[in-house]
């Protein structure tokens, strides 16, 4: 099926796809695959597909839903999918290994800050010794999180800025988020670092238990769309339309928070709606790129370069980005920005 939606891809008429440009087309929509994961990161492209937003610009998009940023690239890497949505530290890692890929949009993001780190926290359980803002008291501490994805990135930057070293914790790694809070509540470990709305649901379902950071400042969490590259040049109209789908899906998410939830509850099982409500409250979907998004890609590439792929040669963050489809979407279609906060001057 996968091996079908790709070759139609590649065959697709050059003419069909270019007469929808970034409007309404009236021709048959292009069948596209996309990898998300199971979190509030990628919720525009749950919206995006319940609503008809895409198809509206001429795509037909299915969704393989996953666990976590491995699974995201993995899926890339195999050809599986055409769109990849995963977040940018893992982004980053999988150019530095030579996944052909390219940004061509954001998903989750704030334009107008480069720390925007908001859905990432850590939370304790009672009795585990470790007070709210405690970093240095989780020396020694049991800390479960899905080992090389962004929770883990995040803790190494957290305890670096504290003057301590990753191997001071005890690291148990849970790649499946929903398995957090009951690791959490039978004491299998003492805190636990994820995304919304795990971290949501953890304060939610386990008793007790508390923030210790909530962000801080340390990275900027944002959820990438990505493409492999021989797509962009063989059919660029095809990325646009994507973009403009997505664009929409955004403003929609923004617009109607209540509603989306419940457009992902209908995806990813055992949702608790009241909490997921909350935990939506922590999230911006700003899709456009500013100086502060690549300083916070730069920022990134920092971190990354210092705490996991050491002595790797820097990547050009630049050149990671199709800007222009974006850019072309936001003069097609500027309803779709119009509810964003402007950007300063320095952001422009």
């Amino acid at each position: 099926m996968k091996q079908r939606i790709w070759s139609a891809l590649a065959s697709a008429s050059v003419a069909a796809v270019l007469a929808g440009g970034c409007a309404t087309t009236p021709q048959p929509p292009v069948a596209m695959e996309a990898v998300i994961g199971n979190n509030f990161g990628h919720l525009p492209m749950f919206v995006g597909v319940e609503k008809g937003l895409f198809k509206q610009h001429g795509i037909d998009l299915k969704l393989k839903v996953v666990n976590t940023g491995t699974d995201m690239v993995n899926a890339m890497t195999k050809r599986e999918v055409q769109i990849g949505d995963m977040s940018v530290t893992t982004f980053l890692k999988a150019r530095h290994a030579g996944d052909p890929f390219r940004v061509i949009a954001l998903i989750m993001n704030d334009a107008t800050r480069a720390n925007a780190d908001e859905p990432l926290a850590i939370v304790a359980r009672k009795g585990s010794g470790i007070r709210p803002g405690g970093i240095e008291e989780l020396k020694g501490k049991r800390v479960g999180l899905a080992k090389a994805q962004t929770s883990d990135e995040y803790l190494k930057m957290v305890l670096s800025r504290r003057g301590m070293k990753y191997e001071d914790v005890t690291i148990e790694n849970i790649m499946s988020p929903p398995a957090l809070a009951p690791a959490l509540k039978d004491g299998k470990v003492d805190a636990v670092v994820s995304w919304e709305p795990y971290n949501t649901m953890v304060l939610d379902s386990v008793p007790d238990s508390y923030v210790v950071l909530r962000g801080g400042g340390h990275l900027s969490y944002i959820m990438v769309a990505t493409v492999h590259e021989p797509t962009i040049h063989s059919n660029p109209q095809l990325i646009r339309n994507f973009v403009a789908g997505l664009a929409g899906a955004s403003q929609y998410t923004r617009k109607n928070r209540n509603e989306a939830v419940h457009i992902f509850a209908k995806s990813v099982p055992d949702v608790d709606l009241a909490v997921a409500q909350k935990a939506i409250q922590h999230i911006s979907y700003d899709p456009r790129v500013s100086p502060s998004v690549m300083q916070a890609f730069e920022a990134a590439e920092d971190d990354i370069l210092k705490l996991t792929l050491k002595d790797a040669p820097r990547l050009n963050i630049r050149e990671q980005f199709a800007s222009s489809f974006l850019t072309e979407v936001q003069k097609a279609h500027p309803e779709y920005f119009n509810d964003l906060p402007p950007l300063l001057a320095e952001n422009r």
